[in-house]
C-alpha cells in the first residue's frame, strides 16, 4: 500500500480567529497586540501578538493593560466571525465536499483523491487552502493532515500560528514521542492523571499500553483515542449538520452589576426571548426552562421549573421564568449576568399530536412567533421585543457597553438585510 494513500484526513484551525478577523477589517490593528472581550471586562480572545507578551484569554482586562498599556481592546463580534466562518468553509469547500464544520473556528475534511485531481502532493494541497484563506480573507489558518482527526488535529497544533504539518504512518513515532500525552485531543485532566500516574507521559508511551489496561483505565472514549493515535480510523467525519439538541442556553454579563429588579429581569427577559428564537429556528421544543442569576461575588442562584406543556412560545414561558426570578433575585445584591436555558428538547416532528394541548390559541401563539421572528430576522435582533425590555434603559452607560462596528460582508447580491451600517471591503466575503 502507498503510505500516503491513507493520509487523507485534513484539521484546519483559524489562528487567534476572533481577535484575527478585527485585524483583517482594520489594517491599523494589524501587528498589534489585540483583545477581545471588552463587553465582559474579561479577555475572550487574543492575538498571537498579545499571547507572546503573556496575555491570554480569562486574563481581566486591567491585568491585561498592565501589561500592556496600548493593548488595543474591541468588544466581542459574533455576527461579523460567523460571517467570516461560513466563507472560511466555503473555501475549504472548494477542495473537498467531504467538510466537517466542528466549530467556528475549525473544521475536518476528507482530502481522498485531492491530490491526484489537482495534480500536487497533499503538502501543496495544504498550501494552496492557507494561501486562499490569507489572500481572500486576511486571515492565517494552521493545518494538519494525517491518518485520522485525532492525528490531524494534534498536527495542526504543531506549527502554530500559519503553518502546515502533514504526518504519514512511518513518522508517527517520531511526532508522538514528542507529545506529551496530556496534549492529545479527547485526553482531559482526569485521564491525564490517570496515565501520568502509572508512568504514561507521552502519546507514544500511551499508545504502547495494551488494549486491555486502556479500556479498564478510561473505558470506550480513552481507547477509541488510542486507536486513532495508532493511525486506525473510529471518528468519521461528521458531514451531516447537527440536527439534534438536548439543550439550549443564553446569557449575558453586564457592567456595572445592578441590583435595579426590573433591570435585572429585563436582562433576564431579553436572554429567554433569544433561546426561545433559537429553539424555534431549531424547530425543537421545551420541556423546561432554567435561570441562573450570578451575583458581583460570582457565586450563582440557580433554579429551574417545568413547562406547562412542550413549548417554544415566549407567552407560555414567560410567567414561569417571572416566578423563578421572584425565588432568586435578592433585593439590594448586585447581580452582574443573567443565564436562561430550555432543557429536555423534543424536535418538532417527533411531537405527538394531542387534542388538549394543540388548541386554537396556542397555533395563534404560534403565528405569532413566527411573525416576530420574520420581522427580527429581516431588521435585526430585538426589532420587536417583549415590553419588559423597555427597562434594559434604566441600565446606566459603562465603557463596556461599546458595540462593534458592524459589517455586512457579503456581495451585494447576498447581503443580510440587517439595521446596521454596512461597509464593503475590496476583498468581501
Amino acid at each position: 500500500m502507498n503510505s500516503s494513500s491513507d493520509c487523507t484526513i485534513l484539521h484546519v484551525d483559524a489562528d487567534g480567529f476572533f481577535a484575527g478577523v478585527e485585524q483583517a477589517l482594520t489594517p491599523a490593528l494589524r501587528g498589534r497586540p489585540v483583545v477581545t472581550g471588552a463587553e465582559r471586562g474579561i479577555i475572550a480572545a487574543a492575538s498571537y501578538e498579545a499571547k507572546d507578551l503573556g496575555i491570554k484569554r480569562g486574563l481581566q482586562l486591567h491585568e491585561a493593560r498592565a501589561i500592556y498599556p496600548d493593548l488595543a481592546v474591541l468588544p466581542s463580534d459574533y455576527e461579523t466571525c460567523s460571517l467570516y466562518s461560513r466563507h472560511l468553509f466555503s473555501i475549504l469547500r472548494r477542495f473537498t465536499p467531504h467538510v466537517e464544520e466542528y466549530s467556528i473556528d475549525e473544521a475536518f475534511a476528507d482530502l481522498h483523491g485531492c491530490g491526484k485531481l489537482m495534480d500536487c502532493p497533499l503538502e501543496r494541497v495544504a498550501e494552496k487552502l492557507r494561501d486562499a484563506v490569507r489572500t481572500e480573507m486576511g486571515l492565517t489558518v494552521s493545518v494538519g493532515v494525517s491518518l485520522t482527526k485525532t492525528l490531524a488535529k494534534l498536527c495542526s497544533k504543531f506549527r502554530k500560528p500559519d503553518g502546515q504539518t502533514v504526518l504519514r504512518r512511518e513518522h508517527l513515532p517520531v511526532m508522538l514521542r514528542r507529545t506529551p500525552v496530556g496534549k492529545v485531543w479527547g485526553i482531559g485532566p482526569s485521564a491525564t492523571a490517570k496515565l501520568t500516574a502509572r508512568g504514561v507521559k507521552t502519546a507514544h508511551d500511551f499508545t504502547l499500553m495494551e488494549s486491555a489496561s486502556v479500556l479498564k483505565l478510561l473505558h470506550k472514549p480513552g481507547y477509541e483515542t488510542w486507536l486513532e493515535l495508532q493511525g486506525r480510523k473510529v471518528f468519521k467525519l461528521e458531514l451531516v449538520p447537527k440536527t439534534g439538541y438536548a439543550s439550549m442556553m443564553k446569557g449575558h454579563t453586564f457592567a456595572p452589576p445592578s441590583a435595579d429588579r426590573h433591570l435585572v429581569f429585563s436582562e433576564a427577559m431579553k436572554n429567554m426571548a433569544a433561546a426561545l428564537a433559537k429553539l424555534r429556528r431549531h424547530r425543537h421544543l421545551a420541556r423546561e426552562i432554567g435561570l441562573c442569576l450570578r451575583l458581583r461575588d460570582y457565586s450563582a442562584r440557580v433554579a429551574a421549573a417545568a413547562l406547562p406543556a412542550l413549548t417554544a412560545h415566549d407567552r407560555e414561558a414567560a410567567p414561569l421564568l417571572r416566578r423563578l426570578f421572584g425565588e432568586l433575585f435578592l433585593p439590594g445584591c448586585d447581580c452582574r449576568s443573567t443565564l436562561v436555558w430550555l432543557g429536555g428538547l423534543v424536535p418538532e416532528q417527533n411531537m405527538q399530536m394531542d387534542l388538549f394541548t394543540d388548541t386554537p390559541p396556542r397555533r395563534l401563539l404560534g403565528r405569532l412567533d413566527r411573525a416576530v421572528d420574520r420581522l427580527n430576522l429581516r431588521y435585526g435582533q430585538g426589532a420587536v421585543a417583549h415590553a419588559a425590555l423597555l427597562d434594559l434603559q434604566r441600565k446606566p452607560r459603562h465603557p463596556r457597553d461599546a458595540a462593534p462596528e458592524r459589517l455586512a460582508l457579503a456581495p451585494a447580491t447576498a447581503r443580510r438585510r440587517l439595521a446596521i451600517p454596512r461597509m464593503t471591503l475590496s476583498n468581501p466575503v
